[in-house]
């Protein structure tokens, strides 16, 4: 695919110049908010201009569900102390209600209490450069729409702060946990701790404070900017369509599809309406698909290819993995393969759903302080990452319609 020079750099500036519109434009862009749907809006319209066909679809999700465990894990294991001193049983109780929330919604992204949430209405929309012939292979260019509420403490204190406020909550639940089968080993179920394990139990008051912060993990008044996590994603999509479209490029029988997901933030839930929706898309035996998610392209340093997502479960797709490694060696670049240890991308519940995927990252692992925070701004961009990542994306997209995942 010959694309000059000047021209990926002016790719470049339009993934910064349109980050920046965005933010401005559209304000905040939590899940299903009407920021976030006027921006996938817009996202269609220039979509129209550098694609044959656009198609955008419509899905319910509840934005306050995905870190509503936090809410909930706190006012369980906060009355499980209180409940110590009489019934160390309901102690026992109250922790098990209090991470069955979390283990369904953060650990495997389930919608586990979505019920008890307001629903609001997000979406996707997707544009298509056809081939002149056949189709015989796809590749879909994927990023999210959607920034995430802020993350308190990580904000106020950085990384250190951010994952103190998570550890002592887990340290307090499993110090509370131990005190409630000693108690009723001892004492019995329903009967107030005797000896050392009365003081254990006055011991576990220290934890009070960390559980009321754990209050305040995500502030659902403060939504970032996103320009990060994950606009660079949204836009080095559409630049891949832009680059075609101005160059007349064209493959024989390879489309080539941007795809910008609604609401990853609040559990990956548009990537997952999105193959609910289009149950077929991406599985055509004749046809070779694969999706390529991009998510927060800030770091040169820390780029990555992940072939393992979702807190470390979920396998993706090893060829697409080495097709992009393979692009990056082109480029210069040697990447490593990683895994997202704590979290997800799109790129899960695409394997999930039985696509092949592969997920591109350029983020520290233990975050810098703009991330989920709003120093994630325009203002923080790195094009020098960005022009690296277009290099590589259009490699790997020129590889793939002259070889598929065998070249």
């Amino acid at each position: 695919m010959e694309i000059s020079q000047q021209q990926r750099d002016d790719g470049v500036k339009f993934i910064c110049d349109e980050i920046e519109h965005v933010i401005k434009e559209f304000g905040d862009r939590d899940p299903g908010s009407e920021g976030e749907l006027k921006a996938l809006d817009y996202m269609k319209s220039q979509m129209a201009q550098y694609s044959d066909e656009v198609h955008s679809e419509n899905f319910k999700v509840a934005p306050h569900a995905f870190f509503g465990w936090t809410l909930i894990t706190a006012t369980c294991t906060l009355i499980a102390i209180v409940t110590l001193f009489f019934a160390p049983v309901i102690s026992i109780v109250l922790l098990v209600l209090g991470l069955l929330p979390m283990i369904g919604e953060f650990v495997f992204y389930k919608q586990a209490i979505d019920f008890m949430f307001k629903k609001r209405t997000s979406g996707n929309v997707m544009g298509t450069i056809k081939p002149t012939g056949e189709v015989k292979r796809r590749i879909v260019l994927n990023g999210h729409s959607d920034a995430v509420y802020e993350w308190h403490w990580h904000y106020v204190g950085g990384y250190k702060l951010f994952l103190t406020s998570i550890i002592i909550p887990i340290i307090a639940v499993i110090y509370i946990c131990v005190v409630a089968i000693m108690a009723m080993a001892t004492t019995g179920v329903f009967a107030t701790p005797a000896g050392a394990v009365l003081y254990m139990a006055i011991a576990s008051v220290i934890f009070v404070p960390a559980l009321l912060c754990f209050y305040m993990f995500s502030d659902t008044k403060t939504v970032v900017p996103g320009a990060n996590d994950n606009l660079t994603a949204c836009y080095m999509a559409i630049a891949m369509l832009k680059l075609m479209h101005d160059n007349d490029i064209r493959f024989e029988h390879t489309e080539v599809v941007a795809l910008v997901t609604g609401s990853e933030e609040a559990g990956l839930r548009g990537a997952k309406a999105f193959c609910k929706l289009n149950p077929e898309y991406g599985l055509e035996p004749d046809i070779e698909t694969i999706f390529v998610t991009y998510e927060t392209l800030r770091e040169l340093e820390h780029l990555v290819i992940y072939n393992r997502d979702l807190n470390g479960t979920v396998k993706v797709d090893m060829p697409t993995c080495e097709l992009i490694k393979r692009a990056a060696a082109k480029n210069g670049m040697d990447l490593k393969y990683g895994s997202v240890f704590a979290g997800a991308t799109d790129s899960a519940a695409f394997a999930q759903a039985g696509r092949k995927s592969a997920c591109i990252a350029a983020m520290a692992p233990q975050v810098k302080d703009y991330y989920h925070t709003r120093r994630d701004n325009y203002d923080n961009l790195s094009p020098e990452c960005l022009a690296k990542v277009l290099d590589i994306t259009i490699d790997f997209v020129s590889e793939f319609d002259e070889k598929g995942l065998q070249g």
